[in-house]
């Protein structure tokens, strides 16, 4: 039982000096963004959400967001598609996926976007319908 104990301990340990090495740091690529949520279309295997409004660096945005349904509702997963419109000749297009959980009325969502200049972002958001809002912080992956 000491020996089990003692291989235990050593695992954790080492597990936490590697760890250290490998840490991930994000930082924030634009400040957080609140959307207006314009279409929540419900299904039974799939549902899909649609946002729009002002998001940093990438302008007016229109984003839409396919959820389908883990076995007891309360999660599952995403993808995503969106658009941005910094001016008349500039525009992002970006397409993600990811995983979506419940918390009372609440759906957080956090995934991968690959942008169409190159970059990859960490999106984390939340879809509010009561309020009928999308907040969102978007992470620097890669430039």
């Amino acid at each position: 039982m000491r020996l089990l104990t003692g291989l235990i301990l050593l695992v954790l340990t080492s597990t936490n000096v590697l760890a250290d090495h490998h840490a991930l740091s994000l930082e924030a690529r634009q400040p957080r963004s609140e959307l207006e949520i314009t279409s929540i279309q419900l299904g039974e295997d799939l549902s899909v959400i649609t946002a729009e409004g002002a998001s940093g660096e990438y302008g007016r945005v229109y984003i839409t967001y396919y959820l389908t349904y883990n076995r007891d509702g309360s999660g599952g997963s995403y993808t995503m598609q969106g658009r941005g419109y910094v001016d008349a000749d500039t525009l992002f297009s970006g397409s993600g996926a990811g995983m979506w959980s419940r918390d009372g009325h609440l759906l957080k969502m956090s995934g991968v976007v690959s942008i169409s200049d190159g970059s990859q972002n960490l999106d984390v958001s939340v879809v509010d319908p009561l309020n009928r809002t999308l907040t969102a912080d978007v992470y620097g992956l890669s430039n």
